[in-house]
């Protein structure tokens, strides 16, 4: 079983911002449809880790959740961005 850090993100509540793409467009996509955000590489690398939490906290809907443990619990610092801190 993986413990790498994972990328998971809610589609109901994101509104094509496009904030996550801007920030890492090698792990983020929209669709063609509507806008809303596809991730592309769930599992997360050491290299990309800080782009990853600049994209769950500045995304204005909160739809992106970066999960660090087997537990599925966020860090400090991701809670942080999921509330807007």
């Amino acid at each position: 079983m993986s413990t790498a850090p994972r990328i998971v993100a809610d589609r109901t509540r994101c509104v094509g911002a496009g904030q996550c793409v801007l920030t890492a467009p090698e792990l983020f996509d929209q669709t063609e449809d509507d806008g809303t955000v596809v991730v592309l590489a769930e599992e997360v690398g050491e290299d990309d880790l800080d782009r990853v939490r600049e994209a769950v906290h500045i995304c204005p809907s909160g739809a992106l959740t970066l999960v660090t443990d087997e537990a599925g619990r966020l860090s400090a610092t991701e809670r942080a961005g999921r509330s807007g801190a």
